[in-house]
């Protein structure tokens, strides 16, 4: 039996939960992927980035740190962006005539898999399936994976593998089970100490190497579910009959031996809660307690060599740590994404660029390349599924059925529809929209569930449930529409989900929730905000809309 431990932590609460994790309550206290400071420190790498074409595995690199950035700031990737269309072009050519699936090295091959993961799912599938068997083909008797033609392991290519195929996981693709069981363990046996040489024949211990190898740990901990993801949110523990408050998690402690064995690749291994293989569930918390212990000594900012690659690897071994554990690690370590982009920014040439570092191979295009992956906050992106992707639900406005969309133009849903059916209208909507048709589809929508909700038979708290779901969704236009709907009914019961929505990553979203709220409350001019307002405004602005809901209604029940 899991053992369940409950602690209390206190939440950050300027985050909004369409983000998996939360990106601005922790590693830092001064800035966030969204400050104002940072972005324009992206914004100018980016327009370097832009402005450098490059072949291979470079080119692939640049054309994903874009895609990441406009999927951090705009929400979707765009997937018209000439960098874009000519490392994806490149790949396909790649991929279907074999130089990629028999590349000497991996990082070429992941990289291009992760690249068109991120710009259409559903439209390279066959190419992105073709690349995961080649790595599977390729896996050494160990577990690890090294150079085409080589039987000694190397822990660098290594990690590339497992984050490929964590992103092929979160969209959808089928990977062997088996194989990324072998990854883990590779992983844990070729611990020397409390920490990985790059290679058999290396002694060296690089702090680059060890960031990339303890995060891919944590990284497949997460993917076999083998670790608990730290959750915030009101529970009733089972049995027990405790309603927790907000501020309360459960974290559930994984057994020494776990899981069932399983090698089968097909969806259904990786279906279940618990994990979903079986391994020492004492060595694996052994293993990363002790590289744990090794970043705590051993932690440094600046490395005096691969420092670019090294920021990139920490960001992934902060992010899944910090998903499982709620931190990352003490001293200095609290401040590790301030402190980087403190140096990122001091580094920046006035052509936006990261400058050459000591390396053969570490150009200013791959190292202003992984500098962006590191300030975007990659990691957490990644686990996003962006617009084109099944599993966001859809690519657009072209994506609806022509009989749903003029429905939804008509402003009317028959009354033999469904809440089932409501719900899939709204999740056809995909982050590719023109404000004309966001518009047209927030009005649309709209007057559809305004006459669902006047059919008899249909409930109308279940529709603005349903509504309120959306407050929290990952895709900002389903948010954004939810928001106007819940604004636009002035409706005091509407009150709560419109400050919860106050802390929505997205400034555009938190200013149209205040708005709402200042039409509900009648109060235009009582609560105001600046005329650029950031997301630390918002969280002030939350507090005082929050003061006055419980001052108005003491029992108002908040959705925090």
């Amino acid at each position: 039996m899991r053992i369940l431990v409950v602690f209390v932590w206190m939440v950050f609460l300027a985050h909004g939960l369409g983000y998996p994790a939360a990106p601005c309550g922790y590693a830092q206290r001064n800035y966030e992927p969204e400050s104002p400071e940072v972005k324009a420190v992206v914004d100018r790498a980016v327009a370097f980035l832009e402005k450098r074409p490059s072949r291979g595995e470079a080119g692939v690199l640049i054309a994903l740190a874009i895609a990441e950035a406009s999927k951090r700031y705009d929400g979707f990737v765009p997937t018209d962006h000439p960098a874009i269309q000519q490392a994806v072009e490149k790949v396909l050519r790649g991929v279907n005539g074999g130089s990629l699936l028999n590349a000497s090295s991996l990082y070429h091959p992941c990289l291009a898999m992760i690249l068109l993961c991120e710009v259409d799912d559903r439209k390279y599938r066959p190419e992105i399936i073709k690349l995961v068997k080649a790595f599977e083909e390729r896996q050494l008797d160990d577990g690890g994976f090294s150079y085409a033609g080589k039987t000694h392991w190397d822990t660098s290519q290594t990690q590339y593998v497992a984050l490929a195929y964590f992103v092929a996981r979160q969209h959808g693709i089928s990977v062997s089970l088996d194989s990324t069981r072998r990854i883990l363990e590779f992983v844990m046996a070729k611990q020397t100490g409390n920490s990985w040489t790059y290679s058999a024949s290396e002694r060296e211990l690089r702090i680059s190497i060890h960031a990339a190898v303890s995060g891919t740990a944590y990284l497949l901990g997460d993917l076999l579910q083998l670790q608990p993801r730290l959750k915030v949110e009101k529970k009733v523990l089972e049995g027990l009959g405790v309603d927790l408050p907000p501020s309360i998690s459960i974290y559930i402690v994984e057994q020494d031996d776990v899981g069932n064995d399983s090698s089968d690749s097909s969806d259904s291994a990786w279906s279940g809660d618990g994990p979903l293989v079986q391994i020492n569930g004492a060595s694996f918390k052994s293993c990363k307690a002790r590289a744990n212990q090794h970043f705590e000594s051993a932690f440094v900012l600046q490395p005096h060599a691969w420092r670019y690659y090294y920021l990139y690897a920490f960001e992934r071994y902060a992010f899944f740590r910090h998903r499982t554990e709620g931190d990352v690690g003490n001293r200095a370590m609290k401040s590790w994404y301030d402190s980087g982009f403190e140096l990122l920014r001091k580094l920046q040439k006035e052509d936006g660029s990261m400058p050459k570092g000591p390396e053969p191979l570490m150009t200013p295009g791959i190292n202003t390349a992984f500098a962006v992956m590191f300030l975007v906050r990659s990691s957490e992106i990644l686990t996003i599924p962006p617009a084109g992707s099944e599993l966001a639900g859809g690519s657009g406005l072209a994506k609806l059925s022509g009989q749903k969309l003029k429905e939804l133009k008509n402003g009317r849903l028959s009354a033999d529809q469904t809440s089932k059916n409501l719900n899939e209208l709204i999740s056809s909507l995909g982050d590719e929209l023109s404000n004309d048709q966001l518009e047209l589809l927030s009005d649309s929508i709209r007057d559809a569930i305004r006459e669902y909700q006047s059919q008899p038979d249909n409930s109308r708290g279940e529709a603005r449930a349903f509504l309120r779901s959306l407050v929290s969704d990952k895709n900002y236009f389903k948010r954004l529409i939810g928001v106007r709907f819940l604004a636009g009914e002035q409706d005091l019961d509407n009150a709560p989900a419109l400050i919860y929505a106050l802390g929505d990553p997205d400034v555009r979203v938190c200013m149209e929730a205040h708005n709402g709220l200042r039409l509900v409350s009648r109060k235009i001019d009582s609560i105001t905000v600046p005329e650029k307002p950031t997301l630390s405004d918002f969280q002030l602005v939350k507090d005082r809309w929050t003061n006055w809901l419980l001052k108005l209604r003491p029992d108002a029940e908040l959705l925090d």
